[in-house]
């Protein structure tokens, strides 16, 4: 489950702040609602450096994997932080998962910064990882410069004659 965009676990647009570990980044994200666990940035805070590094590298694709993540973050929050992780199961109809249409927020977000929407096909070629972290992006108010920035990686800058977005 990781991200042809994100190979070393970030994203090429995500701020500084994301790659110190200062804030989650995407790619975290994406493992934790997989582990159907949400974090609060508190308990991201009471972690070292380099539990939060490992975090990042830990893989988190099969359902062995998944647990073993699981269990590894709650010990670490645990061992820091007087509040443990919430419990956040997934429902089945997460819309990074649906393929037959775009994220409302998507459609929402690219609609606000007038871009232009690719064809349902090119959300259906990204990675899960990937469509997670736009369906993220899409839903944040604070992230709207990021938003634009993954529609040009994943998708091209928008032109009819940039490769990506147009069927």
């Amino acid at each position: 489950m990781s991200s042809a965009y994100a190979t070393d676990g970030f994203y090429p647009f995500e701020g500084p702040e994301a790659t110190s570990l200062e804030l989650i980044p995407l790619s975290i994200r994406h493992k934790l609602d997989c582990a159907e666990i949400k974090l609060h940035l508190p308990q991201w805070h009471s972690l070292g450096h380099g539990e939060r590094a490992q975090l990042l590298r830990a893989p988190c694709g099969t359902a062995a994997e998944i647990d073993a993540y699981r269990e590894l973050l709650n010990k670490m929050v645990d061992r820091h932080h007087a509040v443990p992780p919430t419990s956040h199961p997934l429902t089945g109809d997460e819309p990074w998962l649906t393929l037959s249409c775009w994220p409302q927020v998507v459609v929402d977000q690219c609609a606000r910064q007038q871009l232009p929407l690719p064809a349902v096909g090119h959300w259906q070629r990204l990675g899960e990882a990937d469509r997670h972290a736009l369906f993220v992006l899409g839903r944040s108010k604070h992230s709207q410069a990021d938003f634009k920035a993954a529609m040009r990686l994943f998708f091209g800058s928008g032109s009819g004659d940039q490769p990506g977005m147009a069927d």
